[in-house]
């Protein structure tokens, strides 16, 4: 089931958002960059209505997604559910909130060198457009885009 975040919600998004970024990014993000339950507390905290959505599987957490301003925000899948569908289902739900309010047009960033989170997004119809932005030294991000 897919329902808007609360703020209940926040510790557990969280949680999960720090074990996915363990998981994706462990081989080319150094632990100095890698977030925290605390620091990413805060993020949470402000979302406001219409911004982002989780995905419970029998009652667990087992992804979220958010937008903003034309743009998937965040896409995380606890990696336990990996190879279950449950990225692709947070997608569409983002790319129909999207198309919802009238953006035809839409961007979202990933780690240059997160392979597996490129040929995902590839797979759904997505293409790098060539900008790049470094978010720490020797870690760049790049962007994709879609017409709705």
């Amino acid at each position: 089931m897919i329902r808007p975040v609360a703020a209940g919600d926040v510790h557990a998004i969280t949680a999960l958002q720090v074990r996915a970024w363990r998981t994706a990014y462990v081989d080319f993000v150094d632990d100095t960059h890698m977030p925290t339950i605390d620091d990413r507390v805060g993020l949470w905290n402000g979302v406001r209505p219409g911004e982002a959505w989780l995905l419970e599987e029998d009652g667990v957490l087992a992804g979220v997604v958010g937008v903003a301003d034309g743009e998937i925000k965040i896409l995380y899948v606890d990696p336990a559910f990996h190879g279950r569908g449950v990225g692709r289902r947070l997608l569409y739900h983002a790319e129909e909130r999207l198309r919802d309010s009238g953006h035809t047009l839409v961007v979202l960033w990933t780690i240059r060198e997160n392979v597996a989170s490129r040929a995902f997004y590839e797979r759904h119809g997505w293409s790098v457009d060539g900008a790049e932005q470094e978010l720490w030294p020797g870690v760049a991000e790049v962007r994709y885009r879609r017409t709705l």
